[in-house]
């Protein structure tokens, strides 16, 4: 039992790369992103050619992967989504779905629909722990993951940027007033959303096997951590995924690997009735206690 904890503790590794950028778009624009999990599908199929051309690491595919998938997220918030965000929150959740079924569709058109996989000579080495044998990949995964997540909280807690976007959180009329582009502050977020998707992406592809709609199982996953997580910031999807990626092992491992996806939509569904948080998620960006928009446009880093 403890090496399947411990194994579930490496996949919610995955899973907080996953709810990161799902947490950072929400707490920061209210935005459901529903094509996010076609952004993580992007990601892998964009560092399988990259692969395929410059013949280099999965991992060190995550030089082209994570800039390119950053520029070409910014203009989709900065040109259309913004916009409709003024409308009301029902228009860009709209407009993810529809960027969700153009993406599947893109891909399958562009690669076919068999699965594929980034080829490491790490993606199956395994090491012994107290007599138990766990994954590699799985180790790295969750390494990067709390790099990425300690270095968002560092950046929104003590940088002048996490200032204004905690601003333009809390209150984005005010914080424009006071001199915050808030626009590119929305932009900028759902970028690096898109570019932490990419990191996803190339970690799934590295231990797991990706094609055009496997993005749908891992929003779902992502939701479920995000939901966890509640007001608790991006330090929050960390300990989220950890422990959904313990549920979901330590499930599959009592009912079988057939329900190892099932485990998780049970998962979602019981935290959603035992605890209905969508206020609490609002605040998933931290914010100083009873701070205006004002104040926190003015908080040194």
């Amino acid at each position: 039992m403890l090496n399947t904890v411990l194994s579930g503790l490496l996949s919610g590794g995955l899973y907080a790369i996953v709810a990161l950028g799902l947490s950072l778009v929400f707490g920061v624009m209210g935005l459901v992103n529903l094509a996010h999990g076609d952004l993580l599908v992007v990601g892998a199929y964009l560092a399988s050619v990259t692969i395929g051309i410059l013949g280099v690491d999965p991992l060190i595919s995550l030089v082209v992967v994570v800039p390119v998938m950053f520029v070409l997220a910014y203009p989709v918030q900065r040109l259309v989504l913004t916009g409709l965000l003024r409308r009301g929150l029902e228009p860009p959740l709209v407009a993810t779905f529809g960027m969700s079924l153009l993406l599947s569709a893109l891909l399958a058109q562009i690669f076919g629909g068999d699965a594929r996989t980034l080829n490491a000579s790490y993606a199956t080495a395994g090491f012994s722990v107290l007599g138990g044998t766990l994954r590699l990949s799985g180790a790295i995964t969750l390494l990067i993951a709390v790099v990425l997540i300690v270095g968002t909280h560092l950046m929104i807690t003590r940088s002048q940027f996490g200032s204004a976007l905690r601003a333009a959180a809390a209150d984005p009329r005010t914080a424009a007033t006071m001199g915050i582009d808030v626009q590119h502050v929305y932009a900028f977020t759902f970028a690096l959303a898109a570019a932490f998707a990419g990191v996803a992406g190339v970690l799934v592809g590295i231990g797991y096997s990706f094609g055009p709609t496997t993005g749908l199982g891992y929003l779902v996953i992502g939701f479920t951590v995000v939901v966890l997580a509640g007001s608790r910031g991006v330090l929050g999807a960390l300990g989220g995924g950890l422990a959904i990626g313990v549920i979901q092992s330590v499930g599959s491992s009592v009912l079988g690997g057939q329900y190892r996806d099932l485990v998780v939509y049970v998962a979602f569904l019981v935290i959603l009735l035992a605890a209905p948080t969508a206020g609490r998620i609002r605040s998933a960006i931290p914010r100083r206690r009873s701070a205006t928009a004002a104040q926190l446009a003015q908080v040194s880093p």
